[in-house]
């Protein structure tokens, strides 16, 4: 993978009940972690959400941001709320998204889907019994983050559960596409200023703001607005 200079995350974030909503891209320089550019448009869903089909869904709703996205921010990896092959087959929506693009993606969830033996339960008291452990083993000092491998009864490793201290709910860190594990987990860890790789919180962040900004001053839907906002950054 080329040396990371920008790094994207995206999201989508809905009007209240309905299939339209926000599809937002944000740019990152790497590894200050400044936004330098981001994307957004309207769009309305049109498949329902069918839990592990999320891809679907949402696909066609990103895949115009990055024809948007300015040559000179072009990102080297993409970070996806969702999982990629961390799924029960083995290819969720970061990883779709990342062979569409051709772009190296990692998979971020906060929520596990159960796999090769693996459930949210166990794995949650995995993460907590090594929080714990970690804890005693350097004597009671505080740890930033607490990575577990996921590793099924097949034997192969699905992703990484990460969580940081003073949070319960561990995040978990999937390949996606054009990016080893250790590669994703290492990104992923240089972009977590908070529970959420930043890349991903400033994209729902985002979208969020814009949808509330729609709602209050309305939005011409048929217009599919969309735009581009570039930030005060060198190149």
């Amino acid at each position: 993978m080329a040396t990371i200079k920008y790094i994207a995350g995206v999201d989508i974030s809905f009007f209240p009940g309905t299939d339209d909503a926000c599809a937002a891209l944000v740019i990152l320089s790497f590894p200050d972690l400044k936004v330098v550019c981001e994307v957004s448009c309207h769009t309305t869903l049109t498949l329902p959400y069918i839990p592990t089909f999320l891809a679907f869904r949402e696909i066609p709703a990103l895949l115009p941001l990055f024809d948007m996205i300015p040559r000179e921010f072009y990102p080297q990896v993409v970070l996806v709320d969702g999982n990629g092959e961390l799924h029960p087959r083995g290819f969720g929506i970061a990883s779709h998204l990342g062979v569409v693009t051709q772009l190296p993606t990692i998979g971020v969830a906060k929520t596990f889907l159960n796999v090769d033996g693996l459930t949210k339960r166990s794995v949650r008291a995995l993460v907590q019994e090594k929080k714990a452990h970690t804890r005693t083993s350097d004597g009671g000092g505080p740890q930033s983050v607490v990575a577990l491998k996921l590793q099924g009864q097949s034997s192969k490793v699905w992703g990484m559960a990460m969580c940081s201290e003073g949070t319960e709910n561990p995040i978990y860190v999937s390949i996606g596409n054009m990016i080893s594990l250790s590669k994703a987990v290492d990104v992923v860890l240089q972009c977590s200023l908070f529970r959420v790789p930043e890349p991903i919180r400033q994209a729902d962040l985002r979208s969020r703001s814009i949808v509330r900004t729609w709602e209050k001053h309305g939005v011409d839907t048929s217009l599919k607005a969309c735009r581009v906002h570039r930030h005060n950054a060198n190149p």
